[in-house]
């Protein structure tokens, strides 16, 4: 039995392949949720739902141009959300056409009029052609899809706090914001609803009560809140609004302050100061998640690591994993035996991005007395 074991082992080595493919905050991932299209292999390297109202002289040109113009807008989308800095996506853009990626365009629904072209349309761009242009040209990127966030947006005002007035333009900014974000954070958001509006009224949210967190956090399956409050009050007669923005895990516990005390002078709730700081705290999350997660050919190392598993079945799920896992540039398995593998692994990326990256296969890296471990993570954590 045991001899037949390391032999089927011995098996799946000579049939290991490598793909470069995904990369946190830190927490793992569970049902990730992002504005991307389904259908693609790798839902980040792709866009759903664009839409298109072209005009030309004759059907055929509309529909050719509203096609391309959609195409450029969707594979905009994808660099924006792979490539952190603006210099390197002009860099890409003014060296490659989109073309030279796309894999497939899915068309929802569209209607062909005698000089105009509706359409809505999802498009997929190749992953793995992708990362070898970007390899090439030598830039840094980031793939891997956050943790579920649940974002809570609170008013706080004379009158008390608030969570669900729908005329108030801190939380309408909020909702809408969520509703059209396309980056890698995968934002979720608390359905309006009575039965919501009464479960988790302003005073619980702006306290940032455990209880209340936790229970919102378990309703739309996230592994963080952000509570992202702002608090008017006056200094004089002039308005002042007073942002604080926590991250709290799926229990409820504070794991950091993002934004504390930041103020601004506000004339009517002013619309564009309110969207001006929704886009700092949202760029913020991004700049973090990104250098977290960089993916950097030229910050090549290497780490030798312990896999233990009690099973074949066990070991090629593990094998996958380091297969999905693009922080990982390969790997050469160095021993095996029935209590699991030895394994030195060529990272293109930090430690820190190995663990995010590892979280979302529910596994985690481990420190045991100087030996590296790859192991599954705990149910409960």
């Amino acid at each position: 039995m045991r001899a037949a074991f390391i032999f089927q082992l011995i098996t799946l080595f000579r049939r290991q392949s490598r793909l470069l493919v995904i990369l946190t905050f830190g927490l793992a991932v569970s049902e990730p949720v992002l504005a991307a299209n389904n259908r693609c292999n790798e839902p980040v390297f792709g866009v759903a739902g664009v839409q298109i109202d072209q005009r030309a002289e004759t059907a055929s040109k509309a529909r050719d141009m509203g096609i391309r113009n959609a195409a450029e807008r969707a594979f905009a989308t994808v660099l924006d959300r792979l490539l952190a800095t603006s210099d390197g996506r002009a860099q890409f853009m003014a060296s490659h056409d989109l073309d030279d990626f796309s894999d497939f365009t899915h068309i929802v629904k569209e209607n062909n009029l005698e000089k105009r072209y509706i359409a809505t349309l999802d498009f997929c761009f190749d992953a793995a052609r992708l990362r070898q242009a970007m390899i090439a040209a030598g830039l840094q990127w980031s793939e891997l899809q956050s943790p579920p966030i649940l974002v809570v947006p609170v008013w706080k005002g004379p009158d008390g706090a608030r969570a669900w007035y729908r005329d108030n333009k801190w939380l309408a900014g909020w909702w809408d914001a969520v509703a059209s974000y396309k980056g890698l954070l995968s934002l979720r958001q608390l359905d309006r609803n009575l039965i919501n509006e009464r479960q988790f009224r302003g005073e619980d949210l702006a306290d940032a009560n455990p209880a209340k967190l936790a229970a919102a956090a378990s309703l739309v399956k996230a592994e963080q809140v952000m509570v992202v409050m702002a608090a008017l009050d006056y200094d004089g007669s002039k308005p002042v609004i007073t942002i604080t923005v926590r991250l709290f895990d799926k229990n409820g516990q504070l794991l950091t302050d993002i934004l504390y005390d930041d103020q601004m002078v506000l004339t009517n709730q002013d619309q564009d100061g309110l969207d001006a700081m929704r886009q700092k705290i949202i760029a913020k999350m991004d700049s973090s998640w990104h250098i977290a997660n960089l993916i950097d050919d030229a910050a090549a190392d290497n780490i030798t690591v312990f896999m233990p598993v009690s099973s074949i079945k066990e070991w090629a799920k593990r094998l996958t994993a380091l297969n999905a896992v693009a922080v990982i540039q390969n790997y050469d398995i160095l021993s095996l035996d029935t209590t699991g593998g030895q394994v030195v692994l060529r990272l293109v990326g930090s430690r820190e991005a190995l663990v995010n990256a590892l979280a979302a296969h529910q596994l985690e890296l481990v420190d045991d007395n100087g030996r590296l471990l790859i192991k599954a993570k705990p149910k409960n954590s």
